[in-house]
């Protein structure tokens, strides 16, 4: 049952409010996502759902609360992040403390309207990530799993109705196509190394059945969750020393996606022929040093961003019919939270009424079961005079003139 007075709220940083220098300050890596969460559920008492999303562009939170707004959250996130509160670091954020409004964030951003790839494919899978995180701390609330399944809704309606999940506009996809597009028919039989274990790494794979390429080599801090990947891609394990030894030289391509390790990648970069470095991560894995080597080709999450337009036409045309989907979705879920006072007066009112049928000798005999339809129907009568739910001495009144009609 949902609070009266309890609101969904968010607060967001991402490529709208923040470049990417700024962003990866606040990027959450997994092992500080649960140590965040337990700061701001021991903080505000009164939080009563919470979910983090987040993504290469985006670090979010959603949560349920009475009092606690948005701005309290943000400042505490901030405290986390920097152990201070910084004016000119708050700008960075949007903040909403609206129900109405942080469904309609949500579900814009689920949809992958509020991408910088149009439509991006990979940012439901990241809701579901977040949510199921939420589920095992026991953190959905009633808000925000109504708001979720409203996401899963949704896309599935864009799937079907529109032609906006058409094409790849992949992060990952991108990345690959770069390999192809500087070394061209040679691009095959490249040596390539992925950097990292992660949901980025895993869509590199998925999506190399498009491009081919035959010489790929894997490493991560844990090697153990790389094994999986080994046997079902058939990959070349390079040890991690090595990478931190920085002994690259034989790769001719390096894409890396590993969260919290900044400038992981300092030097040990081939210089005796063309190497393509790819950066992933957020905050960055490669030093911006190597950018200066004029072998090198560098691209990361801001410019492959903005080369994504292969299918860019389409999905601009379906944007109109997508926001009519989620203007339609969004009004049923909004529809939901307003009558929820009135839910909670009949529940009362129902609860108020059982209590009456039990105590009356006329309907002595009847089993739990029968004194529940019997409300029911007493309800649905009463619901023809409003007026009289609203008091519980015009309940009482009414549900013993009733009960002679419906005892029969």
């Amino acid at each position: 049952m949902v609070h009266r007075d309890c609101y969904l709220r968010f607060v967001s940083i991402s490529h709208r409010t923040a470049p990417v220098a700024s962003r990866e300050c606040y990027h959450l890596a997994t092992d500080t996502k649960g140590a965040l969460t337990d700061i701001l559920v021991k903080s505000f008492p009164d939080l009563s759902s919470l979910l983090l999303l987040v993504t290469c562009n985006r670090t979010e939170i959603y949560f349920e609360s009475v009092t606690t707004t948005a701005g309290e959250v943000r400042d505490k996130f901030l405290e986390f992040v920097q152990q201070n509160v910084d004016q000119n670091e708050q700008r960075l954020f949007t903040t909403g403390d609206r129900t109405e409004g942080t469904v309609k964030h949500l579900l814009r951003v689920a949809a992958g309207l509020e991408s910088s790839v149009l439509g991006d494919a990979e940012i439901l899978h990241q809701v579901k990530k977040a949510y199921h995180l939420a589920l095992e701390r026991g953190l959905q609330g009633s808000l925000l799993e109504r708001a979720v399944q409203t996401v899963f809704r949704s896309h599935k309606r864009i799937s079907n109705e529109t032609v906006f999940r058409d094409g790849t506009t992949s992060t990952a996809y991108r990345a690959l196509k770069v390999v192809a597009g500087c070394y061209g028919p040679e691009a095959p039989r490249k040596k390539i190394l992925l950097v990292g274990a992660g949901d980025i790494v895993q869509q590199l794979l998925k999506y190399n059945s498009k491009f081919g390429y035959q010489n790929v080599w894997i490493t991560n801090r844990t090697e153990t969750k790389i094994i999986p990947l080994v046997s079902r891609h058939g990959l070349e394990v390079f040890s991690w020393k090595d990478v931190l030894e920085q002994r690259l030289s034989d790769f001719d391509v390096i894409i890396s996606a590993v969260s919290n390790r900044a400038a992981l990648i300092r030097e040990g970069i081939a210089k005796d022929r063309q190497v393509v470095l790819v950066d992933l991560a957020v905050p960055g894995n490669i030093d911006p040093g190597l950018q200066q080597q004029d072998n090198v080709l560098f691209s990361d999450l801001d410019n492959i961003s903005s080369h994504l337009e292969e299918n860019r036409a389409s999905r601009i045309k379906a944007v109109a019919k997508v926001e009519h989907i989620i203007q339609e979705e969004w009004k049923s879920i909004v529809d939901w939270y307003r009558q929820q006072p009135f839910r909670d007066l009949l529940a009362k009112r129902k609860k108020e009424t059982i209590h009456i049928l039990k105590n009356t000798p006329l309907l002595e005999g009847y089993s739990k079961e029968e004194l529940e339809t019997l409300a029911d129907q007493i309800i649905r009568k009463m619901l023809k005079d409003p007026m009289c739910l609203e008091e519980s001495t015009r309940v009482k009144d009414r549900v013993k003139r009733l009960i002679p009609d419906f005892s029969n």
